[in-house]
């Protein structure tokens, strides 16, 4: 009986400067070509939740580059952020190759961009979000709390639908970034360090942690209450050591909410601590005037300070060229979708209650044109690599 012989597979084993080979070779015949090949390949080690838990646990992560055909698992430590992993190649190279959170963290150090982010509230306005061109994008809290739960922000959404929401949007395309709300960390030091792991597994580029009571509000309603300062301090001590032990470079925002009930001195003192203890941003929630934001960048420089813009909200609004002139390096706009979404809704199912029709009708808007902005040309991709024909006669 003779015995059959397997083919011999060769492998191309990609090699970075001064780095060597990777550890993770694939077939050489099965170097990505396109975008969705790219992808498909990040996603099956990025968003797959026990090989995640793999590459969390040997502290590395996922790096590629599409156009160089590399994809690399690299320790990222604090060492890797500094230490350019191009010495050689320019930073937009650089920035192409690197995990969001490692990305949102050198555009804070090595640049003095203001960082932009639409508020996103579901999978769908972040696929718009990414289609009109926005590589960094906010999870809100009362966003996800609306569309996922359909009741108001207060403090009903759990950790597991924060994160579970978070991982979802975020692995729409992981090389954008996403910043997400972690509310109060739901719970303790044990469970906030469970969160942040969460929140990094899930590719998280930096999330915010603040002082409410644990039965928090949205921090433009009236009536907050925040814990004491120790308490706070607390919470930021247990995500920065659960970041530090699993050497991500997620970027960690501590967010105050006391301006409304103690004002802005006490505001100032624990941001301060925060910063202090090794928090990468600020986030001062509420402001009462456009000189008191102002105050805020100049009493805290040169650390990095984030804007919440809630329009209509207990803060003074402030435009991105404001927000820019202030000093301000990051910008999110919580309600940003969801409001023009409630409008739009609302008068098309008005229209439809009292004309029988919606009006979308007197658009150019198809089912076809919905399913491009949430990726059916990648999907499409993703099938034909994979040597299917369901497509092959078009859609």
């Amino acid at each position: 009986m003779e015995t059959a012989t397997r083919p011999m597979t060769s492998y191309a084993t990609p090699t970075f400067p001064d780095k060597g080979p990777t550890s993770e070779p694939f077939p050489a015949e099965a170097v990505p070509k396109t975008k969705a090949e790219a992808i498909q390949h990040t996603n099956g080690v990025v968003n797959d939740a026990s090989i995640a838990t793999a590459v969390s646990d040997s502290n590395a992560t996922i790096e590629h580059d599409v156009n160089g055909h590399k994809d690399a698992y690299l320790p990222l430590t604090n060492d890797h952020r500094t230490e350019s992993v191009a010495g050689s190649i320019n930073h937009d190279h650089a920035d192409g190759i690197l995990s969001p959170a490692t990305k949102l963290m050198r555009r804070l150090e090595d640049t003095k961009d203001l960082i932009v982010c639409p508020g996103v509230y579901d999978g769908f306005s972040a696929r718009i979000a990414l289609s009109v061109g926005f590589d960094t994008m906010y999870m809100t809290g009362a966003g996800t709390t609306a569309s996922r739960l359909g009741m108001a922000d207060l403090g009903v959404a759990s950790r597991t639908d924060m994160k579970e929401h978070a991982d979802m949007i975020a692995s729409l395309d992981p090389t954008k970034m996403l910043i997400a709300d972690m509310d109060t960390g739901y719970g303790g030091p044990i469970t906030i360090t469970a969160t942040v792991n969460q929140y990094i597994r899930a590719k998280v580029a930096g999330f915010h942690i603040e002082d409410q009571l644990l039965m928090k509000r949205c921090g433009h309603l009236a009536g907050k209450k925040v814990v004491s300062q120790e308490v706070y301090l607390s919470r930021i001590k247990a995500a920065k050591a659960a970041k530090d032990k699993a050497q991500s470079d997620i970027v960690l925002i501590a967010r105050t909410d006391a301006n409304q009930q103690h004002g802005y001195d006490e505001c100032l003192a624990r941001l301060r601590a925060a910063r202090d203890l090794g928090a990468d941003v600020g986030l001062l929630e509420g402001f009462k005037s456009k000189d008191e934001a102002r105050r805020a960048v100049q009493d805290l420089a040169p650390w990095p300070l984030l804007l919440n813009v809630v329009e209509n909200g207990h803060s003074p609004l402030i435009t991105v060229d404001e927000a820019r002139d202030m000093g301000f390096r990051i910008v999110i706009f919580s309600f940003g979708a969801l409001v023009p979404a409630y409008l739009a809704i609302k008068a098309a199912f008005e229209r439809l209650r009292t004309e029988g029709v919606t009006g979308v009708h007197e658009t150019e808007i198809s089912p076809r044109s919905i399913f491009d902005v949430c990726g059916l040309q990648e999907a499409i991709e993703v099938d034909e690599i994979a040597g299917g024909e369901d497509f092959k006669g078009g859609v």
